[in-house]
């Protein structure tokens, strides 16, 4: 009798420690809820996924990282997919976890691509003009206080920068082949500095009102202003008749826009170690 009832605690013991050992190897509920919807993001889905997809993933050969973060291996991940496969109630509750979480990340996405753009139209409608001067000039009387009309805008940041203006020159000006000469510019300490994709035209002396309108796409960091002269001339002195008029001014700037990514890629895919694919469940 005593060996009997020995045998039967023996028993009892194994078949505890058999089901100990495989509650462990089974990852609880709340970190599958997590490393799911890391997985997900990972794969780069933000919509929503099918229940089945949560334990019939075909591959996870770049998910080992995930992982080891929560100290787990494919191999426990592997026997918790099939685990909660089997229990309805769980599985459903798991997915509509995921789904929360998921949702909660797609908001937060749409909520910066939304903030981004609306700083982007603040950012181009605070710079309708940024030309720093008068608009209107008439050399004849303003010569004194620029007599080339020169400018000097700084150019904070990448994109488009447009100059557009009005230019008469009249058959009595004594200017030399008075131009416009418009250009990116940054200082490399030399007396002149870099001047990128200079702008330039001869004017005609006609008397006639003519248009021009300059696109420069800045896409070097180093350039620092967008520079130049309206009224530039080959006269050897200043003491010459100036009979030209310079009207509506602009310079206005368009940010480069970028595109946002729907889904974020917070694994770098081609560093990481393959894993086995998991067997499909079978559904039954």
């Amino acid at each position: 009798m005593m060996k009997f009832s020995k045998y039967i605690v023996l028993t009892i013991l194994v078949f505890v420690s058999v089901t100990c050992k495989k509650e462990k190897s089974i990852i609880p509920e709340k970190e599958m809820v997590t490393i799911l919807t890391k997985i997900y993001l990972t794969d780069g889905i933000i919509s929503v996924p099918s229940k089945s997809s949560l334990y019939r993933i075909d591959t996870i050969g770049y998910y080992e990282p995930i992982l080891e973060k929560y100290g787990y291996t494919a191999e426990q991940f592997d026997s918790s997919i099939i685990f909660y496969s089997k229990k309805t109630e769980v599985l459903d509750r798991i997915y509509d976890n995921v789904i929360m979480q998921l949702t909660i990340q797609k908001d937060k996405l749409l909520q910066a691509k939304d903030t981004l753009n609306h700083e982007t139209e603040t950012l181009v409608n605070s710079s309708a003009n940024l030309w720093p001067l008068k608009t209107s000039w008439n050399m004849a009387i303003d010569y004194s206080n620029n007599p080339s009309l020169g400018f000097d805008i700084p150019t904070p940041s990448l994109g488009i920068y447009t100059i557009s203006f009005d230019a008469q020159i009249f058959p009595d000006d004594e200017a030399i082949d008075a131009r416009h000469y418009i250009f990116f510019y940054y200082n490399n300490n030399t007396p002149t500095g870099v001047r990128e994709n200079p702008k330039t035209f001869v004017y005609k002396k006609d008397g006639k009102k003519h248009h021009f309108t300059y696109q420069f796409v800045l896409k070097n960091k180093q350039v620092t202003h967008l520079k130049g002269w309206l009224y530039d001339t080959g006269n050897g002195n200043s003491s010459f008749k100036r009979s030209a008029k310079f009207e509506n001014i602009m310079v206005t700037y368009t940010p480069t826009k970028e595109k946002i990514k729907e889904t974020p890629l917070p694994l770098n895919k081609g560093k990481l170690k393959p894993l086995k694919k998991l067997k499909k469940v079978d559904e039954r």
